[in-house]
């Protein structure tokens, strides 16, 4: 099959939705496809040296949030050029820009397209409008409820990556029809087993964190709806019991001057350190250093840290979300807690018990297996060909 990934980001931005792309792309190259990337120009001084890779040029959009994307206007000049790489099917992974292109080139050619909901935007509404967020919430959330229902109706098939996801665009009475794929990652990067002894006594060494102290990790975008910080607050009480501890918190994003301003005013930057972006081919290194992997945010529509996090054998402790109950098993490979106070309290309890961190972290690698990007490509791969096989049937009745 020749498929073609449109998508808003790829790299060198980083990104949840870059990750599952290249593993999409990874995946489906060793069954012996041939995939394309149609992606907007990051910078202004990117050339692109892959041929699969197919940049569109696009204007600088003047928001810290979407620092490094492009919006791509009057996208349909551009069909003609993506018809000539042949497509057997087209997979959106955005709602902007690349995702219209993506529509305008599946109805050009008549194949099938696939949409892959990343993002429910009810549940960031923010980033559609704060001012209609703030003063007409409804309506902000009907609004952002178009963005995901212009695809849901208008591809064959979209993708959600939970069961969480697929019940809420029956509830919303989103058009279209739905499938649930996780979307799969290289999880040997974080294997322990991929990283020496002496590689993470150099970069505990960099950071100064001694072998005894008690590490808790946290990886993601640092922003509004990822609840930080009530971990920076919980730590801060479980810190009080037991100094000998350090929080780390990876990541970059629009709220990041917010959080380093919220520790400052707690006195806490000697143990909760923000190290801002670190390179994707390092993270699975970073996570070698901690005891513990935390998480408070319940808007999530897959949880790719967290899944990293278990595979580097973390165990995870998490504010609960039913979009977990896919890979979580609390008490078995990870915590689950509500209020601030529990995970205070379970953060003491594990301090108190280190033979439950023991237990926890000996099953956390192997509850990540289903999410391998080897069995995300199989899968997809199956869809594209059956729908590929009713559009045929289709085509041919008329």
């Amino acid at each position: 099959m020749r498929i073609g990934i449109f998508s808003e980001a790829y790299l060198p931005l980083i990104s949840g939705v870059v990750t599952s792309v290249v593993n999409l792309k990874e995946g489906l190259e060793a069954l012996g496809h041939e995939v394309y990337i149609i992606t907007p120009i990051p910078s202004k001084d990117k050339l692109e040296n892959d041929p699969s890779v197919i940049r569109i040029p696009g204007w600088v959009i003047p928001r810290k949030s979407l620092k490094g994307f492009r919006l791509v206007p009057f996208v349909k000049r551009y069909v003609k050029k993506i018809r000539k790489l042949k497509l057997d099917v087209v997979h959106i992974h955005t709602e902007f820009s690349m995702g219209k292109l993506g529509l305008a080139v599946a109805k050009k050619e008549r194949i099938p397209s696939v949409y892959t909901l990343h993002t429910s935007y009810q549940d960031y509404t923010h980033y559609v409008s704060k001012l209609l967020t703030k003063f007409a919430p409804n309506v902000a959330k009907k609004l952002a409820a178009k963005i995901n229902n212009q695809y849901t109706k208008n591809c064959h098939m979209t993708i959600v990556p939970t069961k969480k996801i697929y019940d809420k665009m029956i509830r919303l009475k989103h058009d279209g029809e739905f499938t649930i794929i996780p979307s799969g990652i290289n999880l040997k990067p974080f294997y322990k087993s991929s990283h020496t002894v002496d590689q993470v006594q150099a970069l505990k060494d960099k950071l100064g964190i001694r072998n005894d102290e008690f590490v808790a990790i946290l990886v993601a975008r640092i922003a509004k709806e990822k609840s930080i910080g009530d971990l920076v607050e919980a730590f801060i009480e479980f810190y009080k019991s037991y100094p000998n501890s350090r929080f780390i918190i990876i990541g970059d994003g629009p709220d990041k001057p917010t959080l380093d301003k919220l520790i400052d005013s707690k006195k806490a930057s000697k143990y909760i350190n923000t190290l801002g972006f670190v390179k994707n081919t390092e993270v699975g290194l970073y996570y070698q250093i901690a005891d513990v992997f935390l998480n408070a945010s319940t808007t999530e529509t897959q949880g790719l840290t967290y899944v990293e996090a278990l595979a580097a054998s973390l165990p995870i402790i998490v504010r609960y979300d039913d979009v977990f109950d896919a890979f979580v098993e609390d008490g078995k490979n990870g915590i689950f807690f509500n209020k601030n106070e529990e995970l205070v309290k379970h953060l003491i309890h594990i301090r108190q018990n280190p033979e439950i961190l023991s237990t926890l972290s000996k099953n956390a690698e192997n509850s990540t297996k289903p999410y391998a990007k080897e069995v995300y490509a199989k899968s997809c791969e199956t869809l594209y060909l059956d729908l590929i096989d009713k559009n045929n049937e289709k085509l041919n009745k008329k």
